[in-house]
């Protein structure tokens, strides 16, 4: 069986060279290896900026990966999402001859036509899946092309519980299904304790942005750090490389906090687990309405580690505690307080972490991912 899976969407928010894309762990890369493992044929298209035509490389672990240079850009102006090159696209589609397509992250402007072009032309299954967040109003009706192109697809995969309601008003929900994304392995990511003085953790792409709803703005934990000194003499670490990273560098300069700041820059995932049982709490600057265990990596890997997990507040009216997860004010002032308090409290987050670490650890893991998309796939290749 051959599978074609798209990320379509270049490295310009994450600063990534197309040799750091092509070698770094990334959930793309992540599907393919379980397509190999049931003897099926992957394929992966995504764009890479730098490039001026084509690339095609061949992984024995992962099948073949062709790289597309972008031919324009639509709409203009955003940083994320509008990147296009259709006619080698659809071309590349034609000669692969795939039995069934995967689209990573449907909220794209290169969805629609992808569709169409796949039920129409190829006739084979389409599909989806959103890494990402539940869309207010505004951005749905940007989106509206990609919502209503949903229609065409035989399989919606979805792990933000809160985008069932999108489903649901575009009357594709019974097509939905829930998975935990992007899942861990429970053998690398392994309860410790190895805390000494309190320690803050963010692990993720550095972007050059403030923007916390559907990204995470990890330069603001510096202006939550900065806030949060003079209550707790408390370290940040930042795991992570991207276009932001040097201006977070400037920024901890600015503020003096050099010796409570550490940068890593990028760790390979191995490395990972020691970070996440280092710390105290792993922090995710970016609006959820809950902390559920099924949305985000980093949540699952710290929640996997026995360490708890705060995020911001998607509006005033969100409670202080999710599901298995602490939520902040998006106010850096009263986040800092609230940090403190839960620091002054080691008993709740142990609480929170025992609860979140079982829950991911049985729900939420590479073998429940990959049994779950290889039930669904095969069973729309039957119909």
């Amino acid at each position: 069986m051959r599978i074609v899976t798209l990320l379509l969407h270049d490295e310009r928010f994450s600063g990534w060279s197309l040799r750091e894309k092509l070698d770094r762990l990334h959930f793309s890369k992540q599907y393919l290896r379980f397509c190999k493992s049931f003897g099926w044929e992957p394929y992966l298209y995504c764009f890479h900026h730098a490039l001026r035509e084509m690339q095609v490389y061949e992984r024995e672990d992962l099948g073949v990966i062709k790289v597309f240079p972008v031919e324009f850009r639509f709409p203009p102006c955003l940083r994320f999402g509008n990147d296009h090159a259709p006619k080698a696209l659809l071309r590349e589609l034609v000669r692969d001859a795939p039995d069934l397509v995967h689209f990573h992250h449907y909220y794209l402007f290169a969805f629609p036509y992808i569709a169409r072009f796949v039920k129409t032309r190829l006739t084979c299954p389409l599909t989806v899946q959103l890494h990402g967040y539940h869309q207010q109003w505004r951005h749905r009706l940007a989106y509206t092309p990609s919502l209503l192109a949903l229609r065409r697809a035989d399989r919606i995969f979805y792990s933000y519980q809160p985008e069932a309601a999108v489903y649901q008003a575009f009357k594709v929900l019974a097509k939905a299904v829930h998975v935990p994304m992007p899942s861990i392995d429970p053998r690398v990511f392994t309860p410790g304790h190895q805390r000494g003085a309190p320690r803050l953790l963010y692990v993720g792409r550095v972007p050059l942005s403030l923007r916390t709803y559907g990204e995470k703005a990890p330069i603001l934990l510096l202006s939550l750090l900065y806030r949060l000194l003079p209550y707790q003499d408390v370290t940040l670490t930042l795991v992570g490389d991207g276009a932001g990273l040097p201006y977070c560098q400037r920024l901890a300069a600015k503020l003096d906090l050099d010796a409570h700041v550490e940068f890593t820059a990028y760790l390979p995932h191995a490395e990972l687990p020691a970070r996440y049982q280092a710390a105290w709490l792993t922090m995710v600057p970016m609006e959820l309405e809950d902390i559920d265990g099924y949305f985000d990596g980093a949540i699952q890997e710290s929640l996997a580690c026995g360490t708890p997990v705060a995020a911001l507040k998607a509006s005033p009216r969100t409670p202080d505690e999710g599901s298995r997860g602490f939520l902040l004010p998006k106010r850096m002032t009263d986040a800092a307080a609230e940090v403190a308090t839960l620091l002054d409290a080691p008993e709740t987050l142990e609480a929170m972490a025992r609860k979140g670490a079982r829950f991911v650890r049985r729900h939420c893991t590479e073998a429940r991912l990959k049994e779950t998309l290889r039930g669904e796939w095969e069973g729309v290749l039957k119909r």
